[in-house]
């Protein structure tokens, strides 16, 4: 007798493959959130110069030593001194002799007690000869820088070449004060001056005396 045939196929066991579980995904986005906020709240913007404890760099900003207002002035004119006076002058002070720039560093001139002469030959410019440190310079044509300068540029550049001790221990006087060169830049002397000075007429015109 033949055997029946089984036309059924062999079962086998096929292993369930599942998503993944639900606090899974939920465990990702709450990493994911904590991770964003932790980084707007401590990563500086990804700024390099925004360090710990601090998270922003106005905070970083902050901590930076406040200059005085003489520290700002002479550090404004030493930048003034350089972009206009410094080519002729030079970055020494030292001047130029041969060219007819008389010097600055320890100048009779730039050192008197008064600023006056010197906030004037600012304004109005310089010609002819002048003496300084016992050298007669015939060739000075200083150009007035009146108008392409402030006031308180003026009061600036001249409190860095009287303050300047890299120039000599002489260079210590008073800052310059913006009052000062509005009260020169007002007076007759100079609104009514159309040319340079020269060194006679601004020590006619302006005393040393307090």
């Amino acid at each position: 007798m033949a055997a029946k045939k089984n036309n059924e196929e062999p079962k086998t066991n096929k292993a369930q493959v599942s998503g993944p579980k639900p606090w899974v995904f939920v465990l990702l986005v709450l990493t994911f959130y904590w991770a964003v906020n932790y980084l707007d709240g401590h990563g500086g913007g990804f700024n390099a110069s925004v360090y710990a404890p601090h998270r922003d760099a106005a905070s970083v900003a902050s901590l930076k030593v406040q200059k005085s207002p003489e520290e700002q002035a002479f550090e404004s004119g030493a930048r003034i001194y350089r972009g206009v006076c410094a080519a002729c002058h030079q970055p020494n002070g030292l001047g130029n002799a041969n060219a007819g720039f008389p010097p600055l560093a320890n100048s009779e001139w730039v050192l008197a007690s008064k600023p006056d002469r010197m906030i004037a030959i600012v304004l109005n410019g310089l010609q002819g000869p002048v003496e300084v440190a016992g050298q007669i310079y015939n060739k000075v044509a200083m150009p007035a820088q009146g108008v392409a300068l402030s006031s308180e540029d003026i009061a600036n550049v001249l409190t860095y070449v009287r303050r300047n001790t890299d120039w000599g221990d002489a260079h210590n006087l008073p800052l310059v004060t913006l009052e000062q060169v509005q009260a020169v830049r007002a007076s007759e002397a100079i609104v009514n001056r159309t040319t340079a000075w020269t060194a006679d007429e601004l020590i006619q015109q302006f005393s040393e005396s307090e």
